[in-house]
C-alpha cells in the first residue's frame, strides 16, 4: 500500500511540472512538504519559467524572419510604370538635322502606367536621360535594366557623343516633356546591324528608377549629313527646286533639260503639266509609264496655296486660275459659270488653249 502511495505521488508530481504557473499554489496546498521548502521551489519554478519565457520571446522574429523567406520566394521587381515616346521619329534621319516626330513637331516622352499604358502624372518632377541603342535590341518584350544598359552604343574613338542637344537630365514634369533640340553626330553605317534607337530611362541614381521601365523607338537608319543635300523633300513644296522630286536627279539629265526649259521649281513643273503634260513629258525624254506616275504623284503632294489668279480673254470670259494654271471658275459677263454648264456659243477651251506657258509665267509672276 505504501509503494503505490509514493507511485502515485510520483505521477501527481510528473502532471503538475506540465500544468500552467497560476495553479502551482493550488497545487502546493495538497504536497505533504513543508511550507519553507514550497516557496524555495516556488521561487526557483518562477525563475525557470522566466527565463525560459524571455529565451522564447527572443527567438520569435528571428524564427518569423525565416519562415518568411521559406514561404514567398524572392523575385525580381516589377516596375509600375513606365516612359515611351508619343511618336515616332520622322525618317530619313541625317546625322546634323534636327530630329522631330512624323508630324514635324518635337519628340514627346510621357509616364504611362505599365500594364495599361495609360498616361499619368507624377507627383514630383522626374529626371530622364536619352542614349542610344543597338538596333537589334530587344529580342524580348520583358528585357531587364541591365539588358538596357548592354545595348546602349557608345560614340567612336575620338568622336563626339552620339546625341547632343537635350539629353541628360531632362525634367518631367506632370507625365510629359518634349524634346525641343536633338541630333546625331554620326551616321549608323559603322555598326554590325546599320541601325540604331532612342532610349528613354530614368537618370542612374534616382531612388525611383526600378518602378518605371525604360522605353525605345523603333529601328532606324542614320544617313551621312552629305546625303541631305541632295535628299528629296516628303511633302514637297512649291518653291522646291525641281530636282527635289522623285526620278529627278540632281544635275542629272533630266534635271538640265528641264532647267533648259526654264522649268527651275516644282512650280513651274506643275504648270506646264497643267497646261500641256506631253511637252512636259517630251522633255523628261519621253519618261516610261511608272517613273511618269511617281514624279506626277509626289509633285502633286505640294500644297497649292489659296491664291487666286485671273485671266480676262475675249467675249467677256474671264478665266481663274491657281498657282499651277488648274482653271478654278470662269465667269461671263461676271457671272460665275462651271465648265460643263457653258453655252455652246462659247468657245472657252479656244480662250484657255490660246494661253501659252509663257504668258501664264507672267499671269502668275
Amino acid at each position: 500500500m505504501e509503494d503505490r502511495l509514493r507511485g502515485d505521488q510520483r505521477e501527481d508530481q510528473t502532471r503538475l511540472s506540465d500544468r500552467p504557473m497560476w495553479d502551482l499554489r493550488q497545487t502546493l496546498e495538497f504536497d505533504p512538504l513543508p511550507s519553507g521548502v514550497a516557496m524555495v521551489l516556488e521561487d526557483l519554478l518562477r525563475q525557470m519559467v522566466r527565463e525560459e519565457v524571455e529565451r522564447s520571446i527572443s527567438l520569435i522574429p528571428r524564427n518569423l524572419e525565416r519562415q518568411s523567406q521559406m514561404q514567398i520566394p524572392s523575385s525580381p521587381e516589377i516596375p509600375l510604370y513606365q516612359l515611351i515616346f508619343k511618336n515616332q521619329p520622322k525618317t530619313p534621319i541625317f546625322a546634323g538635322a534636327r530630329i522631330q516626330d512624323h508630324e514635324g513637331s518635337p519628340l514627346q516622352i510621357q509616364l504611362v502606367v505599365g500594364p495599361t499604358r495609360s498616361p499619368c502624372s507624377s507627383p514630383s518632377p522626374i529626371k530622364i536621360e536619352l542614349v542610344v541603342l543597338d538596333g537589334d535590341f530587344p529580342s524580348h518584350d520583358d528585357w531587364t535594366s541591365e539588358e538596357f544598359e548592354k545595348a546602349v552604343v557608345k560614340e567612336r574613338t575620338g568622336r563626339r557623343p552620339l546625341l547632343s542637344g537635350d539629353v541628360s537630365n531632362i525634367t518631367m514634369r506632370d507625365g510629359s516633356t518634349t524634346i525641343g533640340d536633338l541630333q546625331f553626330t554620326d551616321n549608323s553605317s559603322w555598326i554590325r546591324n546599320r541601325h540604331f534607337r532612342i532610349g528613354v530611362r530614368v537618370m542612374p541614381g534616382i531612388n525611383d528608377r526600378t518602378f518605371i521601365k525604360e522605353s525605345m523607338t523603333e529601328k532606324f537608319t542614320v544617313k551621312d549629313h552629305r546625303g541631305e543635300l541632295c535628299r528629296k523633300h516628303y511633302p514637297p513644296v512649291l518653291t522646291d527646286e525641281v530636282w527635289r522630286l522623285e526620278k529627278i536627279g540632281k544635275n542629272g539629265s533630266s534635271h538640265k533639260k528641264l532647267s533648259e526649259s526654264n522649268i527651275h521649281n516644282i512650280q513651274d513643273f506643275l504648270k506646264l503639266h497643267s497646261v500641256d503634260p506631253g511637252q512636259l513629258r517630251h522633255i523628261l525624254n519621253g519618261a516610261k509609264d511608272r517613273n511618269w506616275e511617281r514624279v506626277i504623284n509626289h509633285a502633286s503632294k505640294c500644297d497649292l496655296g489659296d491664291k487666286i489668279y485671273c485671266y480676262s480673254g475675249q467675249n467677256a470670259v474671264k478665266i481663274f486660275l491657281n498657282s499651277i494654271c488648274q482653271v478654278v471658275q470662269i465667269t461671263i459677263d461676271d457671272f460665275p459659270h462651271a465648265i460643263e454648264e457653258l453655252p455652246k456659243n462659247y468657245r472657252v477651251s479656244k480662250e484657255i488653249s490660246s494661253i501659252n506657258f509663257r504668258s501664264i509665267n507672267i499671269i502668275l509672276n
